[in-house]
């Protein structure tokens, strides 16, 4: 199957201005290919941000202009490329009308639209082109179980074979609360199949990580989990997705990207592999999930003893359970990626050394300012 290598031209990633993508551009460049890094804006504070860094990295060429929202505007970054990593996506907390300037400014609808609509335009392009060998997408978790992981039974371990959508009430499925899921469900199905009518010129892999975090390159990086880790360690609670306690289930950007960079050069039909042509990445190196309150915090205190940490609030108590010590439900299925790891040789790292690493890097780009116990 087409697999590539550094010696066959560039390749693109897209958003390079985020957390995954930013820390995509670094991994290929340090692995010796050329990279062009697609950014919606370089002139915005986030691009000016991400532009200065990743032009720091030898092999790096910026390419502006690159909006999922407008069509063709991929196009000559994907010219001449022999793989595509699509890593931009429209999440909940930056679907706010203002970082998504050609959104609706309605977060359900450019969550989703910007999942569905921006990778059909992501595939328009690397169909104009016809030196793109393989596409690997950046999907979630959300696409494996979703709302599905408060109904199975104990002990359940998620595969590639899973989907959110399983079972699911088509009612509640088309909820505004599903459109993340959806759209990474609808997107993995949509690669997929383009990749299928392609005829063969180019394949798509799909990866499916958790909680992502680990080490802040840039400032406009620091968002979502990592903000959270990084808002404890600095005595203030977690104000992302809720300021309630809830499990972790963390896997390091840096094992993702390798993975994401394994999945692109391994000669093999991905199609035919177990589950097929996905791979979970999650596990919270090698322990399945962490209680924010007490593991995620005792991690920090460990490294860091001389902090003030914060702690979230409790869970409020629930109708069906008025004694609820203030934790919330402990999950039942079980986290690996078994199959990246056996398939692909993927690693993982120590969900502590993930922990560290956003701490530290926060402290050292002046994201946090941690305040000494007395």
């Amino acid at each position: 199957m087409p697999a590539i290598s550094q010696s066959l031209g560039p390749v693109a990633v897209t958003g390079c201005s985020g957390f995954t993508g930013g820390h995509m551009v670094r991994e290929l460049a340090l692995h010796g290919y050329q990279v062009r890094a697609c950014i919606r804006d370089a002139n915005s504070w986030r691009g000016q941000d991400a532009v200065s860094y990743l032009s720091s990295l030898r092999n790096v060429e910026i390419i502006d202009g690159c909006d999922l929202f407008i069509e063709g505007s991929y196009d000559d970054a994907f010219a001449g490329c022999s793989a595509v990593f699509h890593v931009a996506a429209v999440l909940g907390n930056s679907a706010d009308g203002k970082s998504q300037p050609l959104g609706s400014g309605d977060v359900p609808t450019d969550i989703y639209d910007g999942g569905l609509k921006g990778t059909q335009n992501v595939i328009d392009s690397i169909n104009r082109t016809t030196s793109v060998r393989r596409l690997v997408y950046t999907s979630s978790m959300a696409a494996v179980a979703g709302r599905r992981a408060t109904t199975v039974t104990p002990g359940y371990e998620w595969t590639e074979d899973d989907w959110a959508s399983d079972g699911v009430d088509e009612q509640r499925w088309q909820h505004p609360a599903n459109s993340y899921a959806r759209s990474k469900v609808e997107t993995e199905q949509l690669i997929t199949q383009a990749g299928v009518d392609s005829g063969g010129r180019w394949d798509a892999v799909t990866m499916c990580p958790a909680m992502i975090c680990g080490p802040v390159l840039f400032k406009a990086q620091v968002g979502q989990w990592i903000e959270q880790i990084g808002r404890m360690a600095n005595n203030e609670g977690p104000n992302w997705p809720s300021p309630y306690d809830m499990y972790y289930n963390i896997i390091d950007v840096r094992d993702l990207v390798k993975a994401h960079r394994l999945a692109a050069e391994i000669e093999i039909d991905h199609s035919t592999t177990k589950g097929g042509p996905r791979y979970l990445m999650h596990g919270s190196g090698g322990r399945s999930t962490l209680l924010f309150s007490e593991e995620v915090r005792g991690i920090i205190h460990e490294y860091f003893p001389s902090f003030q940490l914060a702690r979230p609030q409790p869970v409020p108590s629930r109708e069906d359970d008025p004694d609820s010590d203030g934790k919330p439900a402990v999950p039942t299925a079980v986290n690996d990626c078994k199959k990246a790891k056996e398939i692909l040789g993927a690693t993982i790292r120590p969900v502590d050394d993930t922990i560290r690493a956003v701490v530290e890097t926060s402290i050292e780009l002046g994201v946090i300012e941690p305040k000494l116990a007395a």
